[in-house]
């Protein structure tokens, strides 16, 4: 439901010139130049697609990759919420403000639009309890810039264990005045560019690619 207050007219001003860069909001890269060829190899293996999401005109994201490592050398990368700072494109800032187990509380900024604009929040972080060989971690916006934010990573394992499935889900509402099709769009992508992230630093982990 879109029912927060909506940005200034001083911030729409700042902010509409870089709406062709809303794939980079939470997680995404601006647009760069890379060949047909280099696109289809960092996509490889990824599934994408938009799905609804209850009470918005906006759909969320969805992807799905499966990487050649056991569940048990994934989860913790996932859970290390103050690294994501480290690997997922543009983010500037993941700190850890409070945290027990698996539950945390983090802020997190990301630089857009070449540095044009910081979209920020303070997300609560959290591993859910599941039954079955599934792994579940969720975030969603408490504060922030945008009016809404939340995500949702499934791992399984696959393969006699050899492998996990990585199921992201995300939703954002970035709240500016455009039409809802760019932001399903744009949520679509990002969702993309998370598990190709992931898998990126999944590969960078002793013992071998993913």
């Amino acid at each position: 439901m879109r029912t927060s207050t909506r940005p200034s007219q001083d911030m729409m001003s700042r902010t509409l010139p870089m709406a062709v860069f809303l794939g980079a909001w939470m997680i995404g890269t601006v647009p760069g130049h890379a060949s047909a060829t280099d696109a289809q190899e960092e996509n490889a293996g990824i599934f994408t697609a938009q799905i609804p999401e209850q009470g918005s005109e906006i759909a969320g994201g969805h992807a799905v990759l499966v990487v050649d490592k056991p569940i048990d050398e994934v989860i913790p990368i996932v859970l290390d919420y103050a690294n994501y700072v480290r690997f997922m494109p543009n983010f500037t800032k993941s700190r850890v403000l409070a945290q027990r187990g698996s539950r945390a509380m983090v802020y997190m900024e990301v630089s857009v639009a070449k540095g044009m604009y910081t979209l920020y929040g303070q997300l609560n972080l959290a591993e859910r309890p599941q039954d079955g060989a599934s792994r579940v971690v969720e975030g969603r916006l408490m504060d922030g810039n945008i009016d809404a934010f939340n995500a949702r990573f499934t791992l399984t394992p696959v393969d006699d264990g050899a492998r996990t499935e990585i199921d992201f889900k995300i939703y954002v509402d970035p709240a500016l005045p455009l039409p809802s099709s760019i932001f399903s769009r744009e949520n679509e992508r990002a969702a993309g560019r998370t598990v190709r992230a992931l898998r990126a630093r999944i590969a960078e982990a002793p013992g071998g690619s993913a």
